[in-house]
């Protein structure tokens, strides 16, 4: 038993550490560098605007997978908020908003946009790990690549279902683990993955042993600085750790711009490969 205790002490010393890098690396709104790139300098409703407008459409499948005329009237958890995009699309069309995100940048960030919009809306600062919300308070939840950040994806989902009510719906985006940036840039750490995924042969890489490289491809600070957590997920994986939930569809979305696709359109790289070689899956869970 006190083995037991240590060890649970020391992974909550870990979650606790993640959870201060966190904070603190995530308060640099995500989405920041493209801002500097496209001169947006503030917060005003036509800065925002001209972000969004970009936003929207490099990420064309957004709004398929999380769709705000399905929200109006609904109480809607947004997890992970960035810039904000989603939080006010989703706001405008009658959603019942609220927002969560462990820094406080992006807090600031959306509390601005509901009040200069005039919109029914809040965030709060706080863990999904812990989420400062009741049983079966919402109707949907909305985490658009943030639990893969957390350092406990099951925990998070898990949160997610217990604060969504009988019949929720969840849309939860996270970074594919065999995507071809993975099997083209890391492929020891991809296939020790997909070996213990689909075989259980020894096991896949702990969550904190991608490297600095791998996760700086993904998300990276404006000094180059890599986000601190990173976790990368099959869609088998993602089947298993969401067995309580009443269905769990998946689809891989989204392309870079290295290898052979920075030959390629963008439009035509989403719409040719991004089904198949994506670097994310958008699952659509049902309470």
């Amino acid at each position: 038993m006190a083995g037991s205790s240590a060890a649970s002490g020391g992974d909550e010393d870990r979650q606790s550490s993640i959870d201060a890098r966190n904070s603190k690396f995530w308060d640099e709104l995500c989405g920041s560098q493209l801002a500097q790139h496209l001169g947006v300098t503030d917060s005003s409703p036509a800065s925002l605007k001209k972000f969004d407008d970009w936003y929207m459409n490099f990420y064309p499948y957004l709004d398929r997978h999380v769709p705000p005329s399905e929200m109006k009237g609904k109480k809607v958890l947004e997890v992970g908020l960035g810039y904000g995009t989603m939080s006010q699309r989703m706001a405008m069309a009658g959603a019942e908003y609220r927002g969560l995100d462990i820094a406080a940048g992006p807090v600031a960030m959306v509390n601005q946009r509901m009040t200069q919009m005039g919109l029914n809306g809040k965030a709060v600062q706080g863990s999904m790990l812990q989420c400062p919300f009741a049983d079966g308070e919402f109707d949907w939840v909305v985490a658009i690549g943030c639990f893969h950040h957390t350092g406990n994806l099951q925990r998070a989902l898990d949160e997610a279902y217990r604060v969504l009510k009988p019949g929720g719906r969840a849309m939860v985006m996270v970074y594919y683990a065999y995507s071809y940036r993975r099997w083209v840039f890391e492929r020891g750490t991809t296939m020790r993955h997909f070996l213990a995924d689909k075989f259980g042969i020894n096991r896949k890489p702990s969550l904190s042993s991608e490297s600095d490289r791998e996760r700086a491809h993904y998300d990276a600070s404006a000094t180059g600085v890599a986000a601190p957590e990173t976790a990368f997920t099959s869609a088998s994986e993602m089947r298993r750790m969401t067995r309580q939930w009443s269905s769990c569809e998946v689809h891989r979305e989204n392309i870079g711009e290295e290898w052979i696709f920075k030959t390629w359109p963008r439009d035509k790289a989403i719409r040719r490969a991004g089904p198949f070689l994506g670097l994310d899956i958008y699952c659509a869970l049902q309470k």
